[in-house]
């Protein structure tokens, strides 16, 4: 009887454990999702810009 409880427990808690690891998994999947989204705007907002200076020194030799 003792031994089924004791067992119980483990088990209990290694469930428990389970639990916090796996939400802290999707937390940091979910924040690392955020940082590269970030990223990828920031690189484009900066490339965007980069083709618009590029447009207006164009246009500026060509005149």
């Amino acid at each position: 009887m003792k031994s089924s409880i004791a067992l119980t427990l483990i088990l209990t808690a290694a469930a428990l454990a389970g639990c916090n690891t796996w939400s802290a998994a999707k937390q940091d999947a979910k924040q690392v999702g955020s940082t590269v989204t970030h990223a990828v705007g920031t690189g484009l907002d900066k490339a965007g810009d980069g083709l618009n200076t590029a447009g207006e020194k164009v246009k500026g030799v060509a005149k």
